[in-house]
């Protein structure tokens, strides 16, 4: 069989207006220069079988590929072809097949949309939400698949997709905000010091006491995605992040954080596997100097919508079980660095509909001193995370970030502390937000913060709770 693809590089602007003439007639002409004629009465008899559920439903994309040279004209086999590889994130070989679906039945919606995800995933975003832009405004459009064209094209606008699109891009915030206690300082205006033969109760100093001030926030944040031939591919994310006080100069903060990693996708027979690395940063204008290098490997298992169309009601989940390490230096204070060791689950799906997303997440590690004599000694930590993203509109959409840690110390962390007490922690920290799209790459946002420590020591309870509204723009 000839090949195509120069025909399809000329019609595809054709085939993104979803102009049923254009695509016919670029065709047409494309048969005749290519030679191509209509089936024969005798291939056209083996339709049924290239248009089978016995064939479309059963086999993965490399075997239904193999039929390819007897059933390149029945646009039902090469839409299911294409989905298929999107779903294996082989985007690039999705194209073909899909282009040639549409040649066939331009305006089929499914094998459209499917199409405007191969472009978007093997980095022609731009032409995908052109497409998908235009899908929107077919009149004939069921309600439903509006709505998840909707929340397709602000995911791929917002950088939030979860397709990984080659290139970079790049976003930047800023927020404006109130909190109760910028400083994270501990809920008490006294402390008890145990002696060997009394107790004696000290008041701290004022600027040990929970201040509340206003605040500002700029971050910048990069993330670089380059799928590989084999289906894997590298992400490198990036991310820079000033906090400034007017009125309390010791809660400004640089923070930084970079990541690098490797990622093969699970199929729908195999898991997949990741491996990352990370370094963090951490500098306060009060002294703080926390530095973190990280290393994490771990399995990824995927439940895959398996049906013939991309907006399907059927969930697609994802599930990740990982060995995280890090190594932790506080500079500022040697004697409280560590080394952490643990486990990590992530499971995350998107329901029917596509409207929302949920992640839950946990972790059970050690934290053990690099100096021997730290109070506490080595730390037992653990954790649960919840993450959720809805959108009620096409333009709003709603973010709930919960979790939940406890740590407790293997030995007492001070004599001078109840009595070389173990210490425990539990933490709570709150995060609601709500985002309303103004224009295609900018959105305003608005949200709630609340922190709640409790310890069995009094030294280490601490509260606050802040609200923030800003902007962000994505490139």
């Amino acid at each position: 069989m000839p090949p195509l693809l120069p025909l399809f590089d000329v019609c595809r602007s054709a085939i993104l207006r979803c102009s049923t003439a254009s695509a016919a007639l670029c065709w047409l002409l494309g048969a005749q220069a290519q030679g191509l004629q209509a089936p024969s009465p005798a291939f056209a008899a083996l339709q049924p079988a290239c248009t089978s559920p016995a064939l479309l439903d059963t086999l993965d994309a490399d075997a239904l590929a193999s039929q390819l040279q007897r059933c390149y004209t029945y646009p039902a086999y090469l839409a299911r072809l294409g989905h298929l590889y999107n779903l294996q994130q082989r985007h690039t070989e999705a194209i073909e097949p899909l282009e040639r679906a549409l040649l066939f039945d331009p305006d089929n919606p499914d094998t459209q949309l499917d199409y405007a995800l191969a472009l978007a995933g093997s980095g022609d975003v731009a032409s995908a939400l052109n497409l998908v832009l235009a899908l929107q405004n077919n009149p004939a459009l069921p309600g439903s698949l509006r709505q998840n064209l909707a929340r397709t094209s602000q995911l791929w606008v917002s950088g939030a997709g979860a397709l990984p699109l080659p290139g970079t891009r790049i976003s930047a915030g800023l927020r404006w905000g109130h909190d109760s206690n910028l400083l994270g300082a501990p809920n008490l205006g006294q402390i008890s010091l145990t002696l060997p033969t009394e107790t004696i109760t000290l008041p701290l100093e004022a600027s040990s006491l929970p201040r509340p001030s206003w605040f500002s926030r700029v971050d910048v944040r990069l993330h670089h995605v380059r799928p590989q031939a084999d289906g894997s591919r590298w992400e490198i994310q990036a991310a820079a992040l000033q906090r400034n006080s007017p009125h309390l100069n010791a809660a400004n903060s640089t923070q930084t954080e970079l990541q690098l990693e490797h990622i093969r996708p699970a199929s729908a027979t195999d898991w997949g596997h990741y491996a990352s690395a990370s370094l963090a940063s951490l500098q306060t204008h009060a002294g703080t100097r926390y530095r973190s290098q990280g290393l994490a490997v771990g399995l990824e298992w995927a439940a895959h919508n398996a049906s013939t169309s991309s907006t399907s009601a059927a969930p697609a989940c994802a599930l990740r079980l990982g060995l995280d390490g890090q190594n932790r230096q506080l500079h500022s204070n040697p004697g409280l660095s560590g080394r952490y060791a643990g486990v990590s689950g992530q499971w995350g799906c998107t329901p029917a509909g596509g409207q929302l997303y949920w992640q839950l997440s946990a972790r059970a590690g050690q934290d053990r001193p690099q100096d021997s004599t730290r109070p506490g000694g080595a730390q037992n930590q653990y954790g649960v995370r919840f993450h959720t993203s809805m959108m009620s509109s096409a333009a709003t959409t709603w973010l709930l970030d919960a979790e939940t840690s406890h740590s407790r110390d293997a030995q007492g962390y001070s004599p001078l502390l109840s009595n070389n007490r173990q210490r425990n922690i539990q933490r709570f920290t709150l995060r609601l937000e709500v985002q309303h799209q103004l224009m295609p790459r900018l959105a305003a946002l608005a949200g709630l913060e609340a922190v709640a420590q409790n310890a069995n020591l009094p030294l280490f309870t601490l509260h606050s709770r802040g609200l923030y509204a800003g902007l962000r723009a994505q490139w």
